[in-house]
């Protein structure tokens, strides 16, 4: 229920971060990585590029430099997405 879109500039931390986020995530998800190694992309217009190649409903655009630590975070972005007061 979630597209992750990573603007890519490094495989090894997209790998490790890949894998950080199928043990975290919990729930359906897909990752759209956008390389970016030869710096061809400002962020904007990758993560635009992620953007149409979506399926979910719900988007996160994430850095590659990062560890997730909470367990089932998907869940809990996309219940808060879910609440129609919330602006985000």
């Amino acid at each position: 229920m979630i597209s992750i879109i990573i603007c890519s500039v490094n495989s090894n931390r997209l790998n490790s971060l890949k894998a950080n986020i199928a043990e975290t995530v919990g729930l359906p998800y897909e990752i759209i990585a956008i390389d970016n190694s030869n710096g061809q992309y400002g962020i904007c217009t990758a993560y635009n590029l992620g953007e149409k190649q979506s399926m979910y409903p719900f988007l996160c655009f994430m850095h590659e430099d990062v560890q997730i630590e909470t367990i089932n975070w998907g869940q809990i972005v996309c219940k808060h997405l879910s609440d129609q007061s919330v602006g985000l």
